[in-house]
């Protein structure tokens, strides 16, 4: 299978346009590439996560997939896609939210 093409939602491609080619950044561009080329592998291995309650509030409903992408410099990103036959589609890329610890 070929690569899909990947379309931006604005604010993820503005997003997208603050990142430096800084590991963060590499490491950001390399998960894109796998979500192009590889999206099933992706999805099928942790810490992807389906985001249903997301899918049931849009129109056209496409499996909605988070993927978060750890930095060497400790940041941590998130980006959100969902898949068409010939397109993904990224419509989010950001500062992934702090997910407090149980005690």
């Amino acid at each position: 299978m070929t690569a899909r093409l990947i379309d931006f939602c604005p604010t993820a491609w503005q997003a997208y346009q603050t990142v430096r080619p800084t590991e963060s950044g590499l490491a950001i561009r390399h998960a894109l590439e796998q979500i192009a080329s590889e999206s099933a592998l992706v999805r099928a291995e942790l810490p992807a996560v389906r985001y249903q309650v997301v899918e049931e509030q849009l129109p056209q409903s496409a499996e909605i997939w988070g993927l978060p992408v750890d930095g060497l410099d400790g940041t941590r990103w998130l980006i959100v896609w969902r898949e068409l036959p010939y397109v993904v589609e990224i419509g989010h890329i950001g500062a992934a939210p702090a997910v407090p610890v149980a005690p």
